[in-house]
């Protein structure tokens, strides 16, 4: 279906990591209860109700100030029980400000938009993991030592290039919902490297922002706004608890390895150089060893 050019109103992405959880609080959860299984703590409770205020509150006023372009919301989120545990509470506010019956708020799940799966690394610490499987631990860190971590295996689970290609798969139907049924404002509740690899891939950012990305905090929400074909701009954090706000650089961090890397000057304006890498232009400087 194309849309009128009257209906062309920005896309909105706004992704969530997840409340506090068990295993944030005291990590040997993960040896006890399955990745998936793993719950949100109370504080984890208030911070998903937390972030679901703040997004009903922002999109009501949107709402309010033009109605008849606002288009409707839909949020999505990982099967796992902490991801549904912050929709949850996401949902119900919402809910609180806008009128469930009106069809204007729906929800889905896909699980596409679960954690990256950690094999042989979950529930270990790295002294653990180093003691346990020398060889892999030593292949894992060579990766990381040339900023290359988004390449780095975790045996029998996922890269970080793995979870980027699988929420890909998620775009198409981001992008079809916009243009047949005007969903204009996407809430995806999911994890902290997912939201990472679904940011990386939207923006089509280079594999070392994500090496140099930090992970975001509890139920900080990323606002991604924009037009297919005219492009899409990253406003960094707009809420969370301690987090540096509307700055997409902030969270970029000095990395160990970034001297030894260099990337093409990149023609892309919303592009996002990692501190620390020399940029070159192809047209104008030799290639060298």
């Amino acid at each position: 279906m194309i849309m009128h050019s009257e209906e062309k109103k920005e896309l909105n992405l706004y992704l969530v990591r997840h409340g506090e959880t068990e295993g944030n609080v005291r990590r040997s959860r993960y040896k006890e209860v399955a990745d998936h299984a793993i719950r949100l703590t109370a504080k984890g409770i208030d911070q998903a109700h937390g972030a679901g205020a703040f997004l009903a509150q922002r999109l009501r006023t949107e709402h309010d100030a033009d109605p008849k372009s606002f288009g409707a919301i839909r949020v999505w989120n990982s099967p796992y029980y902490r991801t549904r545990q912050t929709a949850h509470g996401v949902i119900y506010e919402l809910g609180q400000k806008f009128d469930p019956a009106s069809g204007i708020i729906t929800y889905r799940e896909d699980p596409f938009l679960i954690e990256q799966k950690a094999g042989l690394f979950d529930g270990l610490t790295n002294e653990e993991f180093k003691a346990q499987y020398p060889d892999e631990a030593e292949n894992y860190n060579r990766h990381k030592k040339f900023l290359g971590r988004i390449y780095g295996a975790a045996p029998l689970g996922e890269t970080r290039l793995d979870v980027v290609i699988r929420v890909k798969q998620h775009f198409r139907t981001v992008i079809e919902d916009y243009m047949s049924r005007n969903i204009r404002h996407v809430v995806i509740v999911s994890h902290g490297l997912t939201v990472r690899a679904y940011e990386m891939g939207w923006m089509r950012y280079a594999p070392e922002w994500l090496d140099s990305e930090k992970n975001p905090g509890n139920c900080w929400v990323r606002h991604i706004h924009g037009l297919r074909g005219v492009g899409y701009v990253d406003e960094g954090y707009i809420y969370g608890e301690k987090a540096h706000l509307n700055d997409p650089m902030v969270t970029q961090r000095e990395t160990e390895g970034a001297e030894q890397v260099y990337m093409l000057a990149p023609q892309r304006p919303n592009a996002i150089v990692p501190h620390g890498i020399a940029v070159v232009d192809p047209f104008k400087q030799r290639c060298e060893k």
